[in-house]
């Protein structure tokens, strides 16, 4: 089983589907946790910006997880996490999330 750990600044996949691809990783390190707490934005669920610009979208079980690191956040704009995922029945699960110090 392969484990991969990154660190990026997280995005809703609402804001990432409306915004450049050249674009993404500014509008990443700008996004605010209001608008990540946002119930449209919670329903379309997350990915991470690393700072090399590469998108890691999460699984659709990351959502709660990383819903609970923002909620508990004291940074009101560019949130940055720390994502563990595991290799599970072929696809990349996420298996343990936390805010990047």
């Amino acid at each position: 089983m392969s484990t991969e750990t990154r660190e990026g600044y997280v995005i809703d996949l609402g804001c990432i589907r409306k915004n450049p691809r050249e674009e993404l990783l500014s509008k990443a390190e700008t996004h605010t946790r209001d608008c990540a707490l946002m119930g449209h934005c919670v329903e379309s669920g997350y990915g991470i910006v690393t700072d090399d610009d590469r998108l890691t979208v999460l699984d659709a079980d990351a959502t709660p997880k990383v819903l609970n690191v923002i909620q508990r956040s004291s940074t009101e704009e560019g949130i940055r996490l720390e994502i563990k995922r595991e290799e599970q029945d072929g696809t990349m699960e996420t298996v343990a999330i936390k805010e990047a110090t």
